[in-house]
C-alpha cells in the first residue's frame, strides 16, 4: 500500500483534539515502514504538533495553490497513483475512483447544532456528508459516534464503519504525592480542563463548586482566552476560590490532574473526550455525565450523573469524600485507561487500511 496523508488539519487549529489524533497517527504510521507521502505539509507554522514533525525523510506534495482556508472544504485537488490509500486529517476525500478513501469521523456536533454557526456549520455538514458517501472505510472514534453516523446517514453501509478509539499519551501518570505542589494547588481543588462554551457546561461546573464552598477551590486549565463574562461569573460565584491556567504544558497539566481532588467534566456531548482518559491515567477520579461517548471512555471508573446539573455533580463529589470509594475509582481508572493506547490505534488503523484495500482491489 502507498499511503497518502493529508495534513490540512494542522492549518485549521493551533492545537486541539483532532490535531492530537492526527499527530499521533502520523507518528505511528511513519514508524510502520510502509511508504508514506504527505499532502499540505509544513504550511501551518503555528500548529504545536506540526512543529514537532520532521518531514525531511518523506515525500511532501503541494496539493494546490489555493489557500488552506478554502482548500479545507474541497475534495482533494490533485491526482494520486492508482490503488493508493488516501486518508484526510479532517473530513476530506478524493473524487478518484481508483484509490481507497479513508475518513475519520469524530462527532456530529454540527449536525446537532452544538458547534459553529451558519454558514460554517452548513459547510461542515456538507463536507462530512460528501466524505461519508465517497469513503471506502470510515473510522468512528467511539461506538457513540458510529451510532450517530447511522442515525444521520442511515443509508451508509455499516460494513464500511469501524470503531477505533483514540489513545491516551504516556505523558500522564501518577506523581510522587510526597512532593509538595505549588502554593496555588495546595488547597483542595476541583479541576476543569478545556473548552468552556455551549455543551461543555462550564457554568454548571462553577455552580457545583460554589455549592461546595469553602471546602474546595476551582482550578480551570486551557480552553483559550477568558471572556469578561466568564471572569465576572467566577468573581460573582467563587470570589477568592478559583485559579486559572489559560495555557498549560503537558507537564503542568499532568501535575494539575495529580493534585486535584477530582476532575469535573460536565460536558453533555463528546466524540471521545481526551481529558477523561488523561485524568484516569494520572490517577485523578472522574465526575462527569452519562452522555454520548463518555460512558464508553470512563466505564465503571468514574461517577457519571444522569442529569447535567450542579446538584448531581455535588452528589458525585461528596461521594468521593469517602476515601475508600475514591481509591476504588482511581484503581478502576488505571485499569480502564489501559485499553486506550496510540500503539493500538495505529495498529487497528493500518489493519483497516489493508482490509479496505483488499476489499476494493483483491476481490
Amino acid at each position: 500500500m502507498n499511503i497518502f496523508l493529508d495534513n490540512i488539519v494542522f492549518t485549521i487549529q493551533q492545537a486541539g483534539g483532532v490535531s492530537v489524533y492526527w499527530y499521533e497517527l502520523l507518528r505511528g504510521i511513519c514508524d510502520s515502514g510502509l511508504p508514506v507521502s504527505f499532502l499540505n505539509a509544513g504550511t501551518a507554522q503555528d500548529n504545536l504538533f506540526e512543529q514537532q514533525i520532521d518531514y525531511r525523510p518523506y515525500r511532501c506534495i503541494r496539493e494546490s495553490r489555493l489557500p488552506a482556508r478554502y482548500l479545507r472544504y474541497l475534495p482533494l485537488q490533485c491526482k494520486l497513483p492508482p490503488m493508493a490509500v488516501f486518508h484526510g486529517g479532517y473530513l476530506r476525500v478524493s473524487p478518484q475512483k481508483d484509490i481507497v478513501n479513508m475518513l475519520t469521523v469524530h462527532d456530529f456536533a454540527h449536525e446537532r447544532k452544538l458547534a459553529s454557526r451558519f454558514p460554517r456549520r452548513l459547510a461542515n455538514t456538507w463536507q462530512k456528508a460528501y466524505g461519508i458517501k465517497k469513503a471506502d472505510g470510515i473510522i468512528c472514534i467511539s461506538e457513540s459516534t458510529k451510532q450517530e453516523l447511522l442515525h444521520f446517514y442511515p443509508a451508509t453501509d455499516p460494513a464500511k464503519l469501524k470503531v477505533i478509539y483514540h489513545g491516551i499519551a504516556d505523558d500522564f501518570y501518577p506523581l510522587d504525592k510526597t512532593i509538595s505542589p505549588p502554593a496555588a494547588l495546595r488547597a483542595p481543588y476541583i479541576l476543569y480542563v478545556g473548552a468552556r462554551k455551549g455543551y461543555k457546561n462550564f457554568s454548571v461546573a462553577v455552580d457545583a463548586v460554589a455549592a461546595l464552598l469553602p471546602a474546595y477551590n476551582l482550578v480551570a486549565a486551557g480552553g483559550g482566552p477568558w471572556s469578561e463574562e466568564e471572569l465576572l461569573l467566577l468573581e460573582d460565584q467563587l470570589p477568592g476560590h478559583y485559579h486559572l491556567f489559560p495555557v498549560v504544558s503537558t507537564v503542568q497539566l499532568n501535575e494539575l490532574y495529580n493534585h486535584a481532588f477530582c476532575f469535573l467534566y460536565p460536558s453533555v456531548y463528546e466524540g471521545f473526550g481526551f481529558p477523561l482518559g488523561e485524568a484516569m491515567k494520572a490517577g485523578c477520579p472522574v465526575v462527569s455525565t452519562h452522555a454520548a461517548s463518555i460512558p464508553e471512555v470512563v466505564g465503571a471508573a468514574g461517577w457519571l450523573a444522569d442529569r447535567p446539573d450542579a446538584e448531581a455533580f455535588v452528589t458525585g463529589i461528596r461521594w468521593l469524600e469517602d476515601q475508600a470509594v475514591r481509591q476504588q475509582y482511581i484503581q478502576r481508572g488505571w485499569q480502564q485507561v489501559k485499553q486506550f493506547s496510540w500503539e493500538r490505534t495505529v495498529k487497528e488503523t493500518l489493519a483497516f487500511y489493508q482490509d479496505c484495500w483488499n476489499n476494493k482491489f483483491s476481490g
